[in-house]
């Protein structure tokens, strides 16, 4: 998450944290369980108690959901749920290195060149548009683990560079295209004052951005106020509100832009979790832009972090619900945390 710009950690970091409650060693006991059918059959007298059907089982790290299904799942079933998708959105917190390991498992097994049935660009929500020409200039000519460093990575506040290089390795090996999604940093600052008035003419033209939603606006101002302690000046928060949508719209964009493109037909997205979400963020923009878009031809995978251990395990629907709807997300991949401090400990806004 953005450390350097106070401004953008403001308007990046607004997921909430949340207590934690589920037992690890359901890992084991559903890597065990797995296999067998969604509906686990009872013996009528086991010699252990009756056996727990695997998709009552709350989440814990390595365990993928299928939200549809109601069914966990195995990697290579995932895979091949998600393998005729146009495009596939995998959600992430920014500053766990798990999540972008398994964001590029996912893009590498998703890419292979004997088995892939569409060829798709590589979306990012780290990069902005203004960086497209150094990005394609970068990708053509250094080493992965020189492409951070020479797109300012760090130094515009991101996670380190050596966490997400993984994902670009599996681009590269996979021979995909590069594309910065999000808008550029120096409107940020204008849109919280002047929301959609300060985007460029033609990038305004691009994004054809329509009035918000109240029920999108109303979400947005909750999550935003929430995600920043309730420090934020109630005033503030339509701005933010407005860079969020016109975030998602960017991504979008840049997404539908590249699937027309010759030889590419389709697009993953590399971004937080929070833009992923079906019924509010980047899928709804690509409905809007393409409105003949069939509900299987878009997927979303998020990467979430499961609950410690605890007597009161949160369920799928749970954790659902900690994103504002229960359809908003495909498939629930669940991993561990990271050590954190308390974020709203010592926050302060920017001047």
């Amino acid at each position: 998450m953005p450390k350097s710009m106070p401004i953008q950690i403001a308007v990046r970091s607004w997921t909430r944290a949340v207590k934690r409650s589920v037992g690890v060693s359901v890992v084991a006991l559903a890597s065990t369980i797995l296999p067998i059918s969604p509906t686990v059959a009872h013996d009528s007298n086991p010699p252990h108690g009756s056996l727990t059907d695997v998709n009552a089982l709350p989440p814990a790290p390595g365990l993928i959901f299928d939200v549809v299904a109601g069914e966990y799942i195995m990697f290579d079933a995932l895979v091949e749920r998600l393998s005729g998708r146009k495009y596939i959105l995998i959600g992430e917190k920014h500053d766990n290195p798990i999540h972008h390991h398994h964001q590029a498992q996912l893009v590498n097994a998703l890419s292979k060149s004997d088995e892939r049935e569409r060829e798709r660009a590589v979306v990012w929500e780290m990069f902005t548009r203004d960086q497209q020409p150094s990005l394609e200039d970068s990708w053509q000519t250094l080493p992965v683990s020189e492409l951070g460093p020479a797109m300012a990575w760090e130094d515009r506040g991101w996670p380190s560079w050596h966490d997400y290089a993984p994902i670009a390795q599996a681009a590269r090996d996979n021979g995909l295209m590069m594309v910065a999604g999000n808008l550029p940093d120096d409107l940020i600052r204008p849109m919280i004052s002047n929301g959609n008035d300060a985007l460029p003419d033609d990038l305004a033209a691009k994004l054809d951005l329509p009035d918000m939603p109240t029920e999108i606006l109303d979400r947005f101002n909750v999550e935003i106020a929430e995600g920043h302690c309730n420090m934020l000046p109630e005033s503030m928060l339509g701005g933010f509100s407005a860079v969020q949508f016109a975030r998602d719209a960017s991504l979008a964009r840049a997404m539908s832009d590249a699937a027309n493109i010759d030889d590419i037909d389709g697009a993953f997205l590399i971004a937080g979790a929070m833009h992923v979400r079906h019924s509010i963020a980047t899928p709804w923009h690509l409905q809007r832009y393409e409105p003949d878009l069939e509900a299987r031809d878009i997927a979303v995978v998020s990467l979430i972090e499961a609950d410690d251990p605890g007597p009161d395990a949160s369920s799928v629907e749970d954790y659902a619900m900690r994103f504002g709807a229960p359809d908003d997300i495909d498939f629930m991949w669940f991993t561990n945390d990271i050590a954190r401090g308390d974020p709203c400990q010592n926050l302060g806004m920017g001047q």
